[in-house]
């Protein structure tokens, strides 16, 4: 978690407190304090809005009921204009205005601080977004350019530097040239900011002394880039939200001018969340009526309004990236109301803990497994789309909206697949049984996520003859020594298996399980030169039997 240093006497002031009461407040807001030389604050990394000492503020103020209800900013329009050409690595910036913030010896530390914080979370180190700050004042021009330039072009003095180098020089010479220099480049091209046709700024490198902020600066101009808008609007809205608080609020947006539209950033919209109090009742064990809860609500910066006796809609402010859920609601209820302040209470029944049934199933199944001569695999929950047509029963795919890699875009939704890929690379070892054990994913409206886990094991043996009769086999065997037994067989069909030699079985447990002979095609597909059989067994309703499964 991000650890930020501050000088006690900057703590006393900013909070407006005494340092002990001042830190007292600053620990009940779930930051955990160490007192040294400095004052060290570890914060939750999904609060990012709190990596500088004005976010943290802020918040304390309504914990201490100085300030409560959404935080109020003066948004103005400004002269300012960037105009975008096609930056094919890093197409997206925003940019904002920030006056009065009045920056001194100790905020300038506080803010380089601040800036690599948001650079390592929501920037990943960069590559999702970079952020330049500049002296206001300084800047050449209100018209500025953001391009897609050549390096031997692009001339500039790099900040803390006192020649002119080109972006091939930075890049080889500075150290963060060598460091970031790689991220956005492609051939001899680079993301470029130049305002009246000065470079201020090479993203995600470095920007250039020409704007270099410095204890005296007044006026705060803020540019954020990235490959994907969301993080880069996401962190704007920080960012200015945070260094207003220092100032006077006065926040100024800037046009961007793109191929996809005009922009004119920041916004700071508020979203709408509706929270029932028989939730926050189960998740915190106290009943709160309507206005107690919009009262501790208000407290931590929300604004809200009750719609009936059960349910509130709560305004979130729009630098609160991190409330994606109603519990993140209820966390907050609760620190406003103080942890120390809920009270424990003695369960009305005691009663003997046990493990889950789909649990101690699957232990068991592990273990009979093991003692039939299968070797457990362990495959990733990230796979390929492409493996969801391998997958039984599966619907379209669940996609991540940002992976890695085309080998991690999507969740699997069986076990099948990753044991016909062990089997590709596991010729050498026939006969091969092996098998595998752990969650797959599939499609649920009736979830509020709309995905849910299946708890499943899936088995394959691979040998020079092999059938449907073989895996049946071992299947009936398992379930023989889990004390189930089938109640009925259906012909089931999908491609990897060879029609007619695959069947559909529920059991008197209600465990379901496809099995068959798996297509020479698919063999084939996969690399695989042995006949294969495969059985997959979900168990996840045995959760919902009471009694049927002795742990």
């Amino acid at each position: 978690m991000p650890v930020l240093k501050f000088k006690p006497g900057r703590i006393e002031e900013v909070i407006g407190a005494s340092l002990n009461e001042s830190l007292r407040i600053i620990e009940s807001l779930k930051i955990e304090v160490e007192l040294h030389d400095y004052v060290e604050l570890e914060v939750e990394v999904d609060r990012p809005d709190m990596y500088s000492l004005e976010g943290i503020a802020r918040q304390a103020r309504g914990v201490m009921g100085l300030e409560e209800g959404l935080p109020s900013y003066e948004l103005l329009d400004t002269p300012y204009e960037i105009k975008v050409s096609h930056v094919a690595t890093r197409p997206y910036i925003a940019s904002a205005i920030v006056w009065d913030v009045n920056v001194d010896e100790d905020y300038l530390e506080e803010l380089i601080q601040f800036q690599e914080k948001l650079h390592i979370s929501i920037g990943s180190g960069r590559s999702r977004v970079a952020i330049g700050l500049h002296d206001l004042e300084k800047l050449p021009s209100t018209r500025l350019t953001y391009a897609f330039e050549d390096i031997d072009n692009v001339v500039f003095t790099p900040l803390g530097y006192e020649k002119k180098m080109s972006l091939r020089e930075v890049f080889s010479i500075t150290e963060q040239g060598r460091k970031y220099g790689g991220i956005s480049r492609s051939g001899n091209k680079h993301p470029v900011l130049r305002a009246g046709g000065e470079v201020i700024s090479v993203p995600p490198v470095i920007n250039a002394e020409l704007t270099r902020i410095e204890p005296g600066t007044r006026h705060v101009f803020i540019d954020v880039t990235g490959p994907e808008l969301k993080p880069v609007l996401d962190t704007l809205s920080i960012l200015v939200a945070n260094l207003a608080e220092r100032g006077k609020g006065r926040i100024g947006r800037v046009t961007v001018k793109t191929s996809y539209g005009i922009m004119r950033e920041p916004t700071l919209n508020h979203t709408t969340r509706r929270l029932r109090l028989s939730y926050v009742e189960r998740v915190l064990g106290i009943r709160l009526d309507p206005f107690t809860a919009i009262h501790h609500l208000r407290r931590m910066r929300y604004d809200a309004r009750p719609l009936d006796e059960e349910i509130i809609e709560v305004l979130v402010p729009r630098y609160r990236i991190d409330v994606m859920h109603p519990i993140d609601l209820v966390e907050d209820i609760m620190l406003s109301i103080g942890l120390h302040n809920l009270k424990p209470k003695r369960p009305r029944r005691l009663l003997r803990g046990r493990l889950k049934p789909s649990y101690y199933w699957g232990r068991e199944a592990r273990r009979i497994l093991a003692y039939m001569g299968f070797v457990e695999l362990m495959g990733y929950t990230l796979v390929p789309c492409s493996y969801i047509e391998f997958s039984p029963g599966a619907q379209k795919p669940i996609k991540l909206a940002n992976p890695v890699g085309p080998e991690s875009a999507c969740i699997r939704s069986s076990l099948v697949p990753l044991l016909l890929r062990a089997a590709s690379r596991n010729q050498h070892y026939v006969p091969l049984k092996v098998f595998e054990s752990g969650e797959a994913y599939v499609r649920d409206e009736s979830s509020d996520v709309k995905v849910s886990a299946r708890k499943r094991i899936a088995m394959l043996i691979m040998n020079h003859r092999v059938g449907y009769e073989d895996i049946q086999a071992y299947t009936y065997k398992l379930l023989a020594a889990l004390g189930d037994q089938v109640v009925e067989v259906k012909r089931f069909s999908h491609r990897i298996f060879i029609e007619g030699r695959a069947a559909h079985i529920r059991t008197q447990n209600k465990v379901e399980i496809v099995l068959g002979e798996v297509h020479p095609q698919v063999l084939e597909e996969f690399g695989i030169t042995y006949p294969t059989a495969i059985a997959e067994i979900d168990y996840t309703s045995l959760d919902t039997l009471v009694g049927e499964t002795k742990p």
